[in-house]
C-alpha cells in the first residue's frame, strides 16, 4: 500500500510505542495483516488475551465473508480466474460447499463458525498456508535485526518463537508473544496486557484506522468498483438513504395518468401500496440509489433477484420504462401535470441524482427516445458489465 495514502494512527501513549504499533500494517502486499489484526481486535473484547492461530483465522474468514461473497471484491491477485489470496480462496471454497445451506439473509456468527468447522477438511490447506507468514511478519516492527532475519526465513518459526519468548522478557512493550506447537494452527498468541488495555480503550479509533487502510488496499485491487469504503465499514453501508422520494415519484405517475406501474421483468401490473424499487445493477455493487438504476418491482421478485444481475436482454425494457418516466416529467403536453411531477422529481433529484452524466445529459429537457436511450444504455451498460466482471451471479426468473 502506498505509504503516502496510508492513514496514521492518531493516538499517543506514555507507556507504549504507538509508532511501532502503527507500522504493523506496513509492507502488506497480500493484505493479510489487515484481516489478522482486525480479527485480534474482535477477539479481545471477550476477555481473552490468549487464542490460537486457528481462532484468529476463523475470525478472518467470518470478517471477510461478506466482502467476498456479497460485494464480490477481490482480496488479491487472480490467475485464470482463481484467487491466489489464501483467505479469499478459503472463503470461496466455503461458499461453494455451503451455499445450498445458506439463505440470502445475514448469517449469525455462530452459524458461520459451525460451517467453518463442518468443512474444515476442505479449508485446511488454505488455513495452514495463512499461518506461514502473517502471525510473525505482523510483529516485525517490534523485533531487532536478528528477529527480522528469522522471520524472513520460512520454516525457522520454532527458532523465531524461542527468540521471541526470550526477547519479550526483556521488552515489556512487545505486542504479543507466540506459544509454540508442532501443529501451526494450534500455536497461540498471547497479547501483552498493557497493549490489550490500550486497544480496548481506543477500540473505535483503532478499528476505524484498520478499516480505512484496508479499504485503500482493496480499492487498489478492485479498480473501477464504486463505494469500497461503504462496503468495508458495514455500519456506514447500513445507513444508506431511503428510497421514499424515488418511490413517491413513480406513484405520482399513476396519479396523473391513471395507468398502473408494471414490472419490466414479467410485465405484471403492480399495486402502488405494495411495490419495491429494484436496483437493476445490485446496490451492493453500485453503493448508491441513483434514479437511473431503479425500476418498480414486486416485493417477492425484488427479494428473489436480491444481489444478482438480471439478464442483459432486460436492459432495453429498463431503458424504455425509464424514458416513459422521463417523458412524463420533461415532455408532457399537459403543463399542469408536468409541473406536478417536476415537484416530485426535484425532491428525488436531491437524493437520487448525483452522477454528472445523468444530471447533465440524461434528465434534461429535449431528449428524444433515441438520445435518452443511448445515454442511459451506454452508461448503465458499463456499470452492468463491470459488475459482471466482478463475478456477480446471474438471476433467472
Amino acid at each position: 500500500m502506498d505509504d503516502v495514502r496510508k492513514m496514521e494512527l492518531p493516538l499517543y501513549s506514555n507507556k507504549l510505542n504507538v509508532k511501532k504499533f502503527e507500522n504493523l500494517l506496513s509492507n502488506n502486499d497480500q493484505g493479510y495483516k489487515f484481516f489478522w489484526l482486525e480479527a485480534i481486535m474482535k477477539l479481545i473484547p471477550n476477555g481473552n488475551d490468549l487464542f490460537s492461530f486457528e481462532d484468529v483465522i476463523n475470525e478472518m474468514i467470518i470478517g471477510a465473508w461478506k466482502t467476498v461473497t456479497h460485494y464480490h471484491l477481490r482480496l488479491g491477485h487472480t490467475v485464470n480466474g482463481n484467487a491466489e489470496n489464501f483467505l479469499e480462496h478459503a472463503i470461496r471454497i466455503l461458499y461453494e460447499c455451503s451455499k445450498k445451506e445458506l439463505s440470502n439473509k445475514t448469517h449469525s456468527y455462530d452459524r458461520m463458525l459451525a460451517l467453518i468447522k463442518k468443512y474444515d477438511d476442505k479449508l485446511l490447506e488454505d488455513k495452514t498456508r495463512l499461518t506461514d507468514y502473517v502471525p510473525y511478519r505482523l510483529i516485525k516492527p517490534f523485533v531487532d535485526k536478528e528477529g527480522k532475519n528469522l522471520i524472513d526465513k520460512k520454516g525457522n518459526y520454532s527458532r523465531f518463537i524461542a527468540y521471541l519468548n526470550a526477547f519479550v522478557k526483556l521488552d515489556n512493550e512487545f505486542f504479543y508473544d507466540i506459544i509454540f506447537d508442532d501443529d501451526p494452527l494450534k500455536r497461540r498468541i498471547h497479547i501483552n496486557e498493557e497493549w490489550r488495555e490500550f486497544m480496548m480503550q481506543n477500540y473505535a479509533v483503532i478499528m476505524g484506522w484498520i478499516r480505512y487502510n484496508k479499504a485503500i488496499f482493496i480499492q487498489d485491487r478492485n479498480p473501477g468498483v464504486p463505494g469500497v469504503m461503504y462496503k468495508i465499514a458495514p455500519e456506514v453501508e447500513a445507513k444508506h438513504k431511503s428510497l421514499k422520494a424515488a418511490r413517491d415519484l413513480w406513484i405520482a405517475t399513476v396519479d396523473i395518468t391513471g395507468k398502473p406501474l408494471y414490472e419490466i421483468y414479467t410485465g405484471k401490473e403492480l399495486r402502488i401500496e405494495a411495490f419495491d424499487l429494484d436496483h437493476f445493477v445490485p446496490r451492493s455493487y453500485v453503493s448508491n440509489d441513483e434514479l437511473w438504476n431503479l425500476t418498480p418491482a414486486s416485493k417477492s421478485l425484488n427479494s428473489s433477484k436480491n444481489n444478482r444481475l438480471p439478464e442483459r436482454r432486460f436492459l432495453g425494457e429498463f431503458v424504455q420504462y425509464n424514458y416513459y418516466l422521463y417523458k412524463l416529467i420533461f415532455d408532457n403536453e399537459d403543463q399542469g401535470k408536468a409541473y406536478f411531477l417536476m415537484e416530485y422529481f426535484k425532491k428525488c433529484e436531491n437524493q437520487h441524482l448525483n452522477a454528472v452524466w445523468a444530471s447533465e445529459k440524461l434528465y434534461v429537457p429535449g431528449n428524444s427516445p433515441e438520445q435518452f436511450g443511448n445515454v442511459l444504455e451506454e452508461n448503465l451498460g458499463l456499470v452492468y458489465d463491470s459488475a459482471k466482471l466482478q463475478e456477480y451471479e446471474m438471476w433467472e426468473i
